[in-house]
């Protein structure tokens, strides 16, 4: 309960001072608050569209005014509660970029105040939905495809998303985890997610060229963190057919990735300290009694997270799929390394891979 009574309204990321020379970046980049990100099938069903609305009015109905800014399915650009008023969706909206061909249909909300904020600071409220309609090839097919990662993806089986973000004192009552948990667990029962992560994590701005310019900046708190949850979208959700992003206090994966992990009998045998539920085609793993960030400088490793991150290892991603940063500077870089580190150069490739190597190992004691 430490970190929930630390930091009830969650804190934002700054970049580390060591690196802001080279990000010349003074606002946030990153909140840190609850987050939930779900990779669902079916998006392009109007039955699944209809629970994903439910989702939706949920979330807002949680937030209340804290809904300032959105973009619905039907919308033709962002808009502001003030001028517009309060966000509605209903499935007769999906029908509207249908009918445009559009690949995928999009819900946002967010709660900054202002529509420019959008594109610099990260809100610490945040529903971003996408719906995918038409069959797409993956990103990483071509040059990038690889014999365990499919090349194709059928439509039935390729992933929509939904995250949502708010700090824990939306939730009323001294145990505002378990409200969360009682939520995440219902967004599983309607959207029966492929997989998914739930707890402390990062909210990164709306728009998603700001994101690009910020990713590298969230990078090294999620080493420093270890049960910080990733950014939503943050590799892209085709990456997730057959894959984990993460896992997080609360965990996702359908039947189907269980099995390769030794079944429901494999989970169940974590032990009372893993509450396992089932939702349906699939079950969600709650690793110890609440959700933790832990602090590798402190020597604070979230066990519980260890145990089910070690369990699903077979299930992340190869090293060469992960795309968490895009530079990693060295210790002793100064301000005369920017035309070495642009553009990336080998050295640079290393450190980047290396950086998602500890990545991995987030949860391994610290060395003595």
């Amino acid at each position: 309960m430490e970190s929930l009574t630390r930091y009830p309204d969650g804190f934002p990321l700054f970049v580390p001072e060591r690196l802001r020379w080279f990000f010349g970046n003074s606002n946030p980049v990153g909140q840190v608050g609850f987050t939930c990100m779900l990779y669902f099938r079916g998006g392009h069903l109007p039955e699944v569209q209809a629970r994903v609305c439910e989702c939706v009015r949920e979330y807002l109905a949680l937030i209340g005014e804290r809904a300032r800014i959105w973009h619905m399915p039907a919308s033709r650009r962002m808009v502001t509660t003030k001028r517009c008023g309060p966000p509605v969706i209903d499935v007769e909206q999906f029908d509207v970029p249908r009918k445009k061909w559009s690949v995928a249909a999009h819900c946002l909300v967010t709660s900054n105040r202002m529509l420019k904020e959008a594109s610099s600071i990260p809100p610490d409220c945040k529903l971003a939905v996408m719906c995918k309609l038409r069959e797409v090839g993956a990103w990483y097919s071509g040059e990038r495809a690889r014999p365990d990662m499919p090349s194709h993806i059928p439509l039935e089986r390729q992933n929509s998303s939904f995250f949502a973000s708010f700090p824990p004192s939306v939730f009323p009552g001294h145990a505002p985890h378990l409200a969360f948990a009682a939520l995440v667990r219902t967004w599983c029962d309607r959207l029966a997610p492929v997989n998914g992560a739930a707890g402390w994590g990062v909210t990164h701005v709306a728009d998603p060229y700001g994101f690009l310019d910020n990713k590298d900046g969230i990078a090294p708190w999620l080493l420093r963190y270890p049960g910080l949850g990733l950014p939503e979208n943050l590799l892209g959700e085709d990456l997730f057919t057959e894959r984990i992003a993460a896992v997080n206090w609360l965990t996702m994966i359908n039947a189907e990735l269980a099995e390769r992990v030794g079944g429901p009998e494999r989970l169940k045998a974590l032990g009372e300290a893993f509450p396992l539920t089932a939702y349906p085609g699939g079950y969600m793993i709650q690793a110890g009694p609440t959700p933790e960030l832990g602090d590798r400088e402190a020597g604070d490793i979230p066990r519980h997270y260890g145990v089910v991150h070690e369990l699903l290892r077979p299930l992340h991603l190869p090293l060469d799929c992960m795309d968490l940063v895009r530079h990693v500077l060295p210790e002793d870089a100064g301000p005369d390394y920017v035309e070495k580190c642009l553009p990336s150069p080998a050295e640079n490739s290393q450190r980047v891979r290396d950086f998602h190597e500890q990545w991995l190992r987030r949860f391994d004691p610290p060395a003595p």
